[in-house]
């Protein structure tokens, strides 16, 4: 009897059975042009991305992309880029996938993929830009957030001359904090902050996440931008 599906996906994700399944990591299958969930086939394109989209476009990546609003929203505004998008839950890889299917996207992949492995798969100097949207801001656990000094040496790693990390935060406290160490940064400059994106000259460019519409809509919360470029 040939294995179930469920079992074989199971065994590629997790090293413990269960007799319960989440029912949206087999529909991982049904999206082959919109999600990769294979370490090993994401790896290969290391470097190699624009291989992978048939073009020579430059590539954008996005770090927690939830269920795909930013992503599909960038695809459809900038044909002319590549959007490389990392989650990894299942429901939401799955939902991203349907959105982008249906305005027939040919510039947005959903990789189940965590952002402390990008140097295994982004290669030198391989990425315009980095999105970073509503991150944890881990109060009282602060050296856990994905946006510090550190992260900036990777981004020395994977971006190119004159590319920009774009970061979003509904946190006030995160976003001074990220505004006070950008001082001391080498070799980054940040070139547009704002504490009130949503009325200020970006609004009219800015794509929201599903997270952004929810903070607008229930809390009236102002949300928090910051632009940092390579300069050297």
């Amino acid at each position: 009897m040939s294995e179930r599906l469920e079992d074989k996906l199971w065994k590629h994700f997790f090293t413990n059975a269960r007799k319960n399944y989440n029912p949206y990591m087999v529909k991982l299958v049904e999206y082959p042009e919109y999600i990769m969930y294979d370490k090993e086939i994401m790896d290969s394109y290391k470097g190699k991305w624009k291989e992978f989209f048939k073009n020579d476009n430059p590539v954008y990546l996005e770090i927690g992309s939830g269920s795909g609003n930013f992503a599909v929203g960038m695809g459809a505004k900038y044909p002319e880029r590549n959007h490389l998008a990392l989650e990894i839950r299942f429901k939401r890889l799955v939902l991203s996938a349907r959105k982008s299917e249906q305005r027939n996207l040919k510039n947005v992949l959903f990789l189940r993929r965590r952002g402390e492995d990008i140097l295994n798969f982004i290669g030198e100097n391989e990425i315009e830009g980095l999105y970073i949207n509503f991150p944890d801001p881990w109060e009282g656990n602060e050296k856990n957030r994905i946006l510090q000094p550190s992260l900036f040496d990777l981004l020395n790693k994977i971006m190119k001359m004159g590319g920009r990390l774009f970061f979003k935060t509904d946190h006030d406290q995160y976003y001074a904090d990220v505004l006070e160490f950008a001082k001391e940064l080498d070799g980054y400059k940040v070139i547009y902050h704002t504490d009130d994106l949503h009325n200020s000259p970006k609004a009219a460019d800015n794509i929201r996440t599903e997270f952004e519409d929810l903070f607008i809509c229930k809390h009236n919360k102002n949300i928090n931008y910051i632009e940092i470029e390579k300069i050297k």
